[in-house]
């Protein structure tokens, strides 16, 4: 094995896309003083490095939430901002035998974690994040809005294929009401870029997602699926004009 590159994909002046394998997103924002590494994938990059090719301001490394595609390349920071509702998540996560075995060939540090307070507000210098709780994929998820550009970084808090029947996901209501929180927001940004994106989102997803969610928490199952995913077969609630779902527990 051996560290890799990501695929750039430039956003707009100062906004970078990272795409690791196909498997995961990362973004780099940077603003007249300092710069944000949102999220740092699968653990196979050296996002710092990768960043500093972008920029030359000072990072400041956020995660959106403890699932290790979301986390993997911490180890090239020495602080990183995390919810810690989702704390004990990432260390299970990197406490896992198979990536315990990659941190020992590469020698890889992890950092120490710093706590996002719900809405924190992270100034890079003429740009503004704010971090809001969003709680359902996991108890600590958060969403990062940049009212500048009028973008929602949505982690897997809000994206097509959003996966709830993990262990750690809270119920569909917990979704729902986390959603229904933020949705004073939804007037404040016009695309979303989530931690799987390739390219922007158009903001609709949001409304989509949570009518379906509200769909199914109704108990609306008659047209739902069988969804196959690495952890055996769960249900999935179709949604919208594109190949978008829910997965869920079944019963």
């Amino acid at each position: 094995m051996q560290l890799r590159h990501p695929m750039i994909t430039q956003i707009n002046d100062h906004i970078w896309l990272m795409n690791d394998n196909n498997e995961a997103t990362g973004y780099v924002v940077a603003g007249n003083q300092s710069a944000m590494v949102i999220d740092t994938m699968l653990g196979m990059v050296n996002v710092k490095e990768e960043a500093e090719r972008l920029t030359d301001l000072p990072l400041i490394c956020v995660n959106t939430h403890g699932h290790f595609d979301h986390i993997g390349g911490n180890w090239s920071f020495d602080k990183v901002y995390i919810n810690f509702e989702d704390l004990s998540l990432a260390k299970e996560t990197l406490a896992m035998p198979e990536i315990q075995a990659t941190t020992r060939q590469f020698g890889f540090q992890y950092p120490e974690y710093l706590q996002i307070e719900d809405g924190q507000i992270f100034d890079l210098g003429g740009l503004e994040l704010q971090a809001y709780y969003l709680p359902g994929h996991t108890a600590g998820e958060i969403v990062l809005l940049d009212r500048a550009d009028r973008i929602l970084f949505s982690g897997d808090g809000v994206i097509e294929q959003i996966w709830m029947q993990l262990p750690e996901s809270l119920p569909i209501r917990t979704q729902i009401q986390s959603m229904q929180r933020i949705q004073h927001l939804r007037t404040e940004f016009d695309s979303i870029l989530t931690g799987h994106s390739r390219c922007a989102e158009k903001a609709e997803l949001f409304d989509a997602l949570l009518e379906a969610a509200i769909d199914l928490d109704n108990g609306n199952t008659a047209g739902d699926v069988e969804y196959q995913w690495f952890g055996g077969t769960c249900m999935a609630h179709p949604y919208g004009k594109e190949p978008r779902r829910i997965a869920y527990k079944s019963n």
